[in-house]
């Protein structure tokens, strides 16, 4: 047998040829079998590449400086001449029904020409696992050494620092998963108090109540007692609840020093209670709502919720609403118990006077408005013919009354027969409001509404046996679209790309998912102690995640 001297070995050290080597060539050894820790090779390896920079790593979480370019205080350019770049490539739906979507990256490695405030930067940003981590070079200044911090990163970082944290105006909303709305925001924006119609007594205290909590916060101290209050808004669905709570948001933001909002959707283990608290008494003085607070507080969750409202921590500063169609099936320990819910607040259906109030409301709205004859004397009789609705009713009786008007004048041909058919078999063919076009409508409406609201039997309980987004109903939208693709003839798609779906295989598949997390407009909040403890979580501990 031939001897293995006969052989002779040349390793390539990487100086041969006229092309350097790059770090993404290190990069895919690293990840072609090597037990890791990644970041000590990377670290290592561009430390041997770039012996005279410093080398700082930053998580992609923290201090995101590609989204901080992409706001216009920086720019990025993409080097892919010196190193390769691993993306995916995806399409971005539209937001809205109409609109176009986009093409969109996402980047698991890359090395970019980054400037800010006149200095030069070499970044890396590499992705390991479900983490993005950056790496940024630059060279010493001073007495600063390769070992050392750099001041001018430093400087860089504490600058996204501080335009994270800014203050603007948004609703932080927790559904897992602390996010900060500037969209909710622009609905708030649009409520304000003259839009509610409420008994007047209760109207004046709700608008009192925020401010002279926000406003009393030495009376409270004088006096030796916790800062903080709860209240209870409770009542039949569509009575005013929410339009009430998105007019106080408004107000407490309008003050000289404006009060956040934290909104509650879910919080269904005590991990989420918890990352909830964390959150509002690091934002106080603030106020924490908890919508449908028999969804948030379960019989799983009842005794932590009671410890992270009274227990010792400090909860000053946090003035808690909840809100319940349902105040008779609360724990007592919620509803009776004052040193957690101080107030409660009763949305009824609206009386007589309150429904007049309301169709007066749509009244001025529609002044005006062409073909619109609304004379005030409609209002009582609006008011008269709805008892037992609540607001949500009666905007669905304007709503509709003005949808019917609208179609009936589309077609002058078509006008006669309507009027006729809002006129015919009406045990009110002598009511002198019926040369009124809208009143004819609105009664019409009217009717159609109360017969849908039956005896009381078909409420909806908050159960149905089929919600939107279950897996039930998401598998048979997947399979119909499936089934649609293969009526047009498209050849059927091997396992999808973007695929988010549950139990998927590992690999690709789990690239995918992340790389659907990247994709996103919004920057997202996490809380890190919500994370195991490995070494990836502890990357971003005691810092807010943001998301590109």
């Amino acid at each position: 047998m031939t001897s293995t001297d006969d052989f002779t070995f040349i390793e390539d050290d990487g100086t041969q040829g006229s092309n350097p080597t790059k770090l993404f060539d290190d990069y895919h050894q690293f990840n072609s079998g090597k037990t890791t820790d990644l970041d000590v090779q990377i670290v290592t390896a561009l430390r041997a590449k770039h012996p005279d920079l410093i080398v700082t790593t930053v998580p992609g979480g923290n201090c995101n400086l590609v989204q901080f370019a992409a706001a216009g205080y920086a720019t990025a350019q993409l080097d892919d001449k010196s190193e390769s770049v691993l993306r995916w490539r995806g399409f971005i739906g539209p937001a809205h029904r109409g609109g176009s979507g986009y093409l969109a990256d996402s980047i698991f490695f890359a090395k970019w020409h980054y400037s800010w405030n006149s200095e030069d930067f070499i970044l890396y940003t590499i992705v390991e696992g479900f983490s993005s981590i950056q790496y940024i070079l630059k060279e010493p200044r001073g007495h600063e050494t390769t070992s050392s911090h750099s001041s001018v990163v430093d400087s860089l970082l504490a600058t996204i620092g501080a335009w994270l944290i800014k203050e603007e105006p948004a609703i932080y909303v927790f559904d897992g998963y602390w996010t900060r709305s500037t969209k909710l925001w622009q609905e708030v924006e649009k409520a304000e108090w003259k839009d509610v119609i409420l008994d007047p007594k209760m109207k004046k205290a709700l608008t009192e109540v925020a401010s002279k909590f926000f406003d009393s916060k030495e009376i409270y101290e004088e006096y030796g007692v916790p800062w903080k209050r709860g209240l209870i808004f409770h009542g039949p669905v569509g009575n005013g609840k929410t339009i009430s709570l998105k007019a106080l948001m408004h107000t407490i933001m309008d003050r000289k020093q404006p009060v956040v909002t934290l909104y509650v959707k879910s919080a269904p283990q005590s991990y989420h209670l918890r990352a909830v608290f964390q959150m509002a008494r690091a934002m106080t003085p603030c106020m924490l709502i908890l919508e449908d607070i028999d969804t948030i507080v379960t019989n799983n969750t009842r005794s932590y919720f009671f410890n992270e409202v009274d227990g010792l921590e400090n909860n000053d500063g946090i003035l808690m609403i909840a809100t319940t169609n349902h105040l008779d099936r609360l724990d007592p320990g919620l509803s009776k118990r004052p040193s957690r819910f101080d107030r409660k607040y009763l949305f009824p259906l609206p009386n007589k006077a309150e429904r007049s109030l309301y169709a007066q409301y749509w009244r001025n709205k529609l002044k005006g408005k062409k073909g619109i004859d609304f004379p005030s004397k409609l209002c009582d009789a609006a008011a008269d013919i709805t008892d037992d609705f609540s607001f949500a009713y009666l905007k669905e009786a304007f709503v509709a009354t003005l949808l019917e008007l609208a179609r009936s004048h589309e077609n002058d041909e078509e006008e006669e027969e309507d009027e006729a058919n809002l006129d015919g078999g009406d045990d009110d063919e002598d009511d002198p409001l019926d040369k009124y076009e809208f009143w004819r409508a609105f009664k019409e409406q009217v009717k159609i509404l109360r017969s849908e609201m039956g005896d009381g039997n078909d409420v909806d309980d908050g159960n149905p046996d089929e919600l939107p987004g279950t897996p039930r109903a998401e598998h048979a939208e997947i399979v119909s679209l499936l089934d649609a693709i293969r009526v047009q003839g498209i050849p059927q798609p091997r396992k999808a790309a973007f695929s988010s779906t549950v139990g998927e295989t590992e690999g690709a598949d789990s690239r995918a998912r992340f790389l659907q997390n990247r994709l996103t407009e919004s920057p997202i909040i996490r809380d890190f102690s919500l994370v195991p403890k490995t070494k990836h979580a502890k990357l971003g501990n005691g810092a807010w995640e943001w998301g590109i």
